[in-house]
């Protein structure tokens, strides 16, 4: 008898949990996401009188890692706040993944333009450039300090 009422328990359980189906959807958005350090540089150039002490060269290490959608050109824009013409030369320090095909640039600003520093990028990866800032024609300014921020920004 107790071994009748144990399966008739079991039955009940059986039927109490019936099949059930459900459909169970996974969706992954990847967004596009990106920082460049630093995101200011302060540039500090000096022209002596007499030329024997100007500070004419500064260089900044800048590393930025994007997260981008395919096919966007990135970009590293330097929005200088000078009102002095400066030039600049930029080498590929370390480069990952699709930061590989980025070329580091060279270029001179007339301090109020914004400039360019990285080309030829166009897939996720982190990128490190070693930037000199050059004073242009340092002889032509007046004797003094120049000192200025360059705010930098990345562009998808």
């Amino acid at each position: 008898m107790k071994r009748a009422i144990g399966l008739i328990v079991a039955l009940c359980t059986v039927c109490g949990y019936g099949q059930r189906t459900a459909t169970t959807t996974l969706m992954v958005q990847v967004r596009p996401e990106a920082y460049v350090v630093p995101s200011q540089i302060p540039l500090h150039f000096r022209v002596s009188a007499d030329g024997a002490s100007d500070v004419t060269v500064q260089t900044a290490n800048i590393t930025a890692w994007v997260r981008a959608l395919p096919g966007q050109a990135i970009r590293i824009v330097a929005r200088p706040a000078a009102g002095f013409p400066f030039s600049w030369s930029g080498s590929a320090t370390r480069a990952t993944q699709g930061a590989q095909s980025a070329s580091c640039t060279s270029g001179t600003s007339d301090g109020t333009a914004p400039a360019e520093l990285v080309s030829g990028w166009s897939r996720s990866g982190i990128l490190t450039c070693t930037v000199t800032f050059f004073l242009t024609d340092a002889r032509a300014l007046d004797p003094g300090l120049y000192a200025a921020n360059v705010d930098l920004a990345i562009t998808q």
